[in-house]
């Protein structure tokens, strides 16, 4: 396994994006979806990020990139079609120890970014190390069927479950005979056929009172 696979948490960070075309235009549209505050470096801007920074949803440096750009960057992103330019933003990133990714060129990046299935709160990242991102694009397609809406009900009872036993002081092997005994394929099942009732039957049989969906403040 060459990549140590992480989440970054994005809320509120600062990302410099290098370049104002369509691809730029995906990696922003992404950096966004998770919060990330996005400042974009390039002469010119492809219509859809034109709209971004019209609506003040992007900030714009409209110039070439210059090295002191990254200074204030928690993470960069070089998408120009100028690999010399894309040299400059790694080797400034390398320098100031900042995670970087050179779009479509792994030797110029720190991370690379891999295909993503989200569903909710959900988030699935496939990656083939950078050998085959078209066998990602399938295996997220894949995925996609095969992870549907109940996924994410599924994930909201788990978190509403354990809000609950957590201050019960019940103990991690407790717990986590709990889970493991309710997340069996008959209770994805349940959860997708919307059988509430038969939910709150195993819901009371495995951890006990107090644990319907409706005392656990989620609509049935």
């Amino acid at each position: 396994m060459r990549y140590f696979p992480v989440f970054f948490d994005l809320q509120e960070k600062s990302c410099i994006v290098v370049g104002g075309g369509r691809v730029a235009e995906r990696k922003i549209q992404n950096l966004r979806k998770a919060g990330a505050v996005v400042t974009v470096v390039s002469p010119c801007l492809a219509a859809g990020l034109k709209r971004l920074k019209e609506a003040n949803r992007i900030k714009h440096l409209p110039r070439p990139y210059r090295t002191g750009d990254l200074r204030t960057a928690y993470l960069a992103v070089a998408a120009t079609d100028d690999p010399c330019t894309n040299e400059k933003v790694f080797r400034e990133a390398s320098a100031l120890r900042i995670p970087v990714n050179v779009v479509d060129d792994p030797v110029h990046c720190s991370f690379i970014v891999p295909a993503v299935v989200s569903r909710g709160d959900i988030l699935i990242a496939i990656s083939t190390g950078g050998r085959s991102p078209a066998l990602a694009k399938a295996l997220r397609k894949k995925l996609r069927q095969e992870i549907g809406a109940e996924y994410p009900a599924l994930l909201k009872m788990a978190g509403a479950i354990r809000k609950k036993i957590i201050p019960l002081g019940w103990g991690q092997r407790k717990n986590r005979n709990i889970y493991r005994r309710l997340f069996q394929e008959d209770v994805i099942e349940m959860v997708r056929q919307r059988k509430y009732a038969a939910l709150n039957r195993l819901l009371r049989k495995t951890i006990g009172p107090g644990f319907s969906l409706e005392e656990m403040g989620l609509k049935a």
